[in-house]
């Protein structure tokens, strides 16, 4: 390199230099590193190849500012041992103002980006720097977004069911826990073994010569070792499945039992037209525990709630009561009374309580009302309502997936399946041609079935076979000693 050649004079005496800090001219070096720089007292020039960009300029040392600098600075070379870096050594990380980038060596990053996190190629992003805005939006979408699966739009099965009534005051279709489907046709009781497809009689047929006498309900109990059978002129039976035959007998109603449901395998309620809602116990000699008493019209439906706290009733008379089974509130005409329910146009004979949520109860109106009412009985208030557009017949909820059934009347005939809680539809399925009044499900839960008034049972998979809990059996493995 060349050196710049300082003349010579007589006499020289060690001075004192004075720093001045460029302001202009730093700037346009920052800007443009290949111009000229120009002294700011004299008009020569200094190309690049002379100019030391890691020293002040001789010419910027002789500034007429009068600024002191240390005693030591008077050995020191004209030229100053000062650093300015450039400003390149700043941004040496980032990749716009790299000189060059190997293109092989970012193919595996361009691969990962494209198709397996799908980043945006104009976007720079690194992989492991995830902002928490983001994962809080992809979080909701998940949360939000509803499980796919397959539902098949006809039914996997059909049976006939001559005789099947199409009757709103009746409930005479049942699927219990030993895998017997129990059927009611006008004054016969059959089970269909669903197992070997066989179908044998239960019921002998009532009196030739009564012949408006006839079975109104039934069903099994929760461990499928009992059924019991309500009858048009309000007696009630009860058949011991392990013993082949009828266990005992009753007649406390003298009208017909619409509706029956069981809480345990010994104690079951069933409501009739007389207003009343008996609660029974097979350990009982008699059978008859008490009475509920507060409907004004016929009861419609009766359902136990999972613990066996709680039963819900809907009546003729546009009501749902809450009964609560061990010690309720006071009322003056009934002491367990918890809730009233006044918001259903029209009968209620469609009620279910969610397995999976403890005091969630679905009701549904009839033909006038034609909505699905979401209530809470820790709260007593009502959640949502949903409008159908067609009568509501039955309601259940799925154990295996928080999702509820609903079958309806006049005028659509359907059968649909609603999201909780959101209550969005996700699925109807269409193929009776008159009201579906009868629903219920198989043992594991996977299928329900349904009966119409157009004389058919049809089994449609709907749900997910229900998987085992992994936690659960390795517990049982497992004991605390």
């Amino acid at each position: 390199m060349q050196q710049e050649q300082i003349p010579q004079q007589q006499n020289v005496t060690p001075k004192k230099h004075q720093l001045a800090t460029p302001t202009k001219d730093k700037k346009q070096n920052k800007t443009n590193q290949s111009t000229t720089i120009q002294s700011p007292q004299n008009n020569d020039f200094y190309s690049p190849k002379n100019l030391n960009p890691w020293k002040t300029p001789k010419s910027l040392l002789k500034s007429n500012h009068k600024q002191s600098t240390p005693d030591h600075s008077i050995l020191a070379s004209p030229y100053s041992d000062r650093y300015i870096p450039l400003n390149v050594s700043r941004n040496l990380f980032n990749k716009q103002i790299q000189p060059f980038e190997i293109e092989e060596e970012n193919q595996y990053e361009e691969l990962l980006s494209e198709n397996v996190l799908e980043i945006d190629e104009n976007k720079h992003v690194s992989i492991l720097n995830f902002t928490k805005q983001k994962h809080d939006k992809v979080q909701s979408a998940k949360q939000l977004e509803t499980p796919k699966r397959k539902i098949d739009t006809l039914p996997i099965k059909v049976l006939d069911a001559p005789g099947l009534e199409d009757d709103f005051y009746q409930d005479t279709l049942h699927w219990g826990k030993n895998n017997l489907i129990a059927v009611g046709l006008q004054r016969c009781v059959y089970l269909y073994n669903v197992d070997n497809s066989k179908v044998f009689q239960l019921a002998e047929p009532m009196d030739n010569n009564e012949l408006s006498a006839y079975y109104t309900s039934l069903q099994w109990n929760t461990n499928g070792q009992m059924l019991a059978i309500g009858c048009c002129d309000g007696s009630l039976k009860l058949w011991d499945y392990n013993k082949n035959t009828f266990s005992g007998s009753m007649n406390i109603s003298n009208k017909r039992i619409s509706t029956i449901s069981w809480a345990n395998p010994n104690i079951f309620a069933y409501g009739s037209k007389d207003k009343a809602i008996n609660i029974c116990d097979v350990r009982v000699p008699n059978y008859s525990i008490f009475q509920l008493l507060g409907h004004t019209q016929e009861v419609c439906g009766v359902t136990f709630d999972g613990n066996e706290l709680q039963l819900a009733s809907g009546g003729n008379d546009n009501k749902v009561f809450v009964w609560q089974m061990r010690g309720g509130n006071s009322n003056s005409n009934n002491q367990y009374i918890s809730w009233e329910i006044k918001s259903h146009k029209a009968a209620i004979r469609a009620l279910a309580w969610n397995p999976n949520s403890c005091g969630i109860l679905a009701t549904g109106g009839g033909n006038q009302d034609k909505t699905i009412k979401i209530h809470s009985s820790h709260t007593n208030q009502q959640i949502a309502s949903i409008n159908c557009d067609s009568q509501v017949c039955k309601l259940r909820f799925s154990k295996i997936v928080n999702e509820l059934v609903s079958t309806h009347g006049y005028e659509k005939n359907l059968v649909c399946l609603w999201q909780y809680p959101t209550m969005k539809r996700i699925h109807q399925l269409e193929g009776h041609s008159e009201r579906v009044l009868y629903l219920s499900a198989s043992p594991d839960e996977s299928t329900i079935l349904t009966g119409s008034g157009d004389e058919t049972l049809k089994f449609w998979k709907i749900f997910p076979t229900q998987v085992s809990n992994n936690m659960s059996s390795l517990f049982s493995m497992c004991e605390i000693r």
